[in-house]
């Protein structure tokens, strides 16, 4: 009988992570263990499913298990009965080892060895997902490179948009350097376009042509004869202003954004965008570099809202930087499992009974600490990202809420869903798979979308949320009253529940015009017959007023704080929470 030496496992742990393909690391693990604790059988399971075998089929050792993931024993048919014994592997994809063998059971001593190679077998899983995702990156990152090398090349030989007729990036740039060579005060606006992509999803890819030749001809009609447009690349236009410095630039960029602003006609129908733009001058840079910082003052504009003008100023790029590493830290965070939620109640304002809790992502990364939502959410929408983070979101917000309602059966849940989810093709089928899963009913969940969200696009929200409305969930209007809404539009929205924005209560003493906001969508809310949430409640006399009011919900830290899972149900007396204690 083998007993357990570091040696064992130090040449086990340079076996399992030798290979540097999953499949290939599993197959060493399982028949080392075998080896190692003398036993006839070895095996990885995941997903309720035998993956790897070893010393038998795996529909025979499926069929063994009898669907059981950790059995003490099994009949195999040629080995007669064996005792079993499982060993989880976490971090890295979740899983279990397996052995079996005739005879005797693994000793103790046995049994540590095992999942000691069951740990060490996660963390080669996990370094090999790693190696994984860094080769696929720099392999994506030398594709783009070669496919930009292969675009300038042919931007060359065609200098000209064939579709707008604007000089290409290459001619704008060779333009730029030419009014630099002669000293010439010279700016650079990089217009972004808002809402182009709605659009093109919309109204197909061929509108979306028509739609830019239209930009076009606006931004031309902006310029003087001296001055130059170009088409940079997709929905992104340059502008070089001639004889201008860089805040004199600041009006005729205003003027751009106020022309696209305007409708378009657009495949028989009025299309409404908007437009972001960044400024950047010379002298002292070359032109690639004016124009990449035209580019990084342009996203300050977006991540400021729409129809925005920013001058760039030299600490962007460091800003920009700070962003590119919190990207790459938000996708490991990922896939690490570094995300965890928190939960704040709702209390009924009459009752004071609690009826249902927020689910608020927080991220606590090994280096930077405490990551705020407001600074890893803005960029999970950027990349991505964020269809995988709400998907988790989801999932988990609705394995804890299924629970909690073992005891708690009239606790509901509310989950907070971006405007990218909203849009996925595949959210809705997320959202019944959760409900499958978890055996929710619909009607305890409520998925909150904030007002600029549902009004950048109503037509498309309206199709989404009739989706959702299929399946039986609540729909929330979260940060409602913050200005964006069309009264029209929310007639038609399918919709359960205004969340009213913190900004009417932020004072400690609600003034006379915030009531009147607040008591005005309570009454609007009414007759549309949807219920009413209030954000932000710190103090007794905001509870009371809004109470008053007649809000039929209310939320924030002088009612309860948010908690983690374990701590809410005693957080969660019969009568309401403390609301003295916060």
């Amino acid at each position: 009988m083998n007993h357990w030496s570091t040696h064992q496992l130090t040449e086990f742990f340079a076996a399992v992570c030798a290979p540097q393909e999953e499949h290939a690391a599993i197959m060493v693990a399982v028949e080392r263990a075998a080896e190692v604790l003398e036993t006839e059988i070895g095996a990885v399971l995941r997903d309720g499913r035998v993956e790897v075998a070893w010393g038998a089929g795996r529909e025979q050792l499926e069929t063994a298990l009898g669907g059981e993931q950790r059995p003490a024993a099994m009949t195999v048919p040629g080995l007669g009965e064996l005792h079993v014994s499982t060993a989880r592997f976490n971090p890295g994809p979740g899983g279990a080892l397996l052995v079996a063998r005739a005879g005797d059971p693994l000793d103790p001593e046995e049994r540590q060895l095992l999942q000691a190679m069951a740990q060490t077998l996660g963390l080669a899983l996990t370094n090999i997902s790693l190696l994984s995702a860094e080769r696929s990156a720099r392999e994506a990152r030398e594709r783009e490179a070669a496919e930009r090398l292969t675009l300038l090349d042919s931007l060359r030989e065609a200098r000209h948009d064939s579709l707008t007729g604007l000089p290409t990036r290459v001619l704008f740039l060779e333009m730029l350097a030419e009014r630099l060579a002669h000293h010439t005060p010279t700016s650079v606006l990089f217009i972004d376009l808002d809402r182009f992509k709605a659009v093109n999803d919309s109204l197909g890819h061929r509108a979306g042509d028509e739609l830019l030749g239209l930009v076009a001809g606006r931004v031309r009609g902006c310029l003087r004869p001296t001055d130059t447009a170009a088409r940079i690349g997709g929905d992104e236009f340059a502008v070089l202003l001639n004889d201008c410095e860089a805040e004199q630039a600041i009006p005729v960029a205003q003027r751009l954004i106020d022309a696209i602003k305007r409708s378009f006609p657009v495949a028989g129908q009025e299309v409404f965008i908007g437009a972001s733009i960044g400024i950047a001058a010379g002298p002292g840079a070359a032109p690639g570099e004016i124009l990449g910082n035209a580019d990084v003052a342009m996203y300050r504009a977006k991540t400021e809202g729409p129809g925005k003008v920013v001058l760039f100023e030299a600490q962007m790029h460091a800003e920009a930087l700070a962003r590119l590493t919190l990207n790459g830290d938000l996708q490991r965070a990922l896939a690490l499992g570094e995300f965890r939620l928190q939960y704040q109640p709702l209390f009924g304002l009459g009752s004071g009974e609690p009826v249902g809790v927020e689910a608020l992502v927080r991220w606590q990364n090994p280096e930077r600490g405490y990551v705020s939502p407001a600074d890893f959410v803005p960029m999970a929408e950027e990349t991505g990202l964020i269809s995988d983070l709400g998907r988790w979101v989801l999932n988990t917000a609705g394995r804890q809420a299924a629970a909690w309602r073992r005891t708690r059966p009239d606790l509901g849940i509310n989950v907070n869903v971006s405007g990218r989810q909203l849009t996925d093709p595949q959210f809705a089928s997320d959202v019944e798979r959760m409900l499958t899963d978890t055996k929710l009913p619909p009607h305890a969940v409520t998925l909150e979308l904030t007002e600029s969200v549902l009004m950048s696009d109503p037509k498309t929200a309206i199709g989404c949320l009739r989706d959702l409305q299929d399946l039986g969930v609540d729909v929330s209007i979260d940060d409602f009253g913050t200005g964006y809404s069309s009264l029209s539009y929310l007639q038609r929205l399918p919709v359960d529940e205004l969340k009213i924005d913190r900004a009417f209560i932020s004072r400690q003493t609600p003034t006379t015009a915030d009531l009147a906001v607040i008591r005005t969508i309570v009454e609007l809310a009414r007759t549309l017959r949807l219920r009413t949430v209030i954000e932000g409640i710190e103090t007794e006399a905001q509870r009371n007023a809004m109470r008053l009011l007649g809000c039929d919900l209310g939320q924030g830290y002088h009612l309860c704080r948010p908690v983690h899972p374990e701590d809410l149900l005693p957080t969660l007396s019969p009568a309401g929470p403390d609301r003295e204690a916060a």
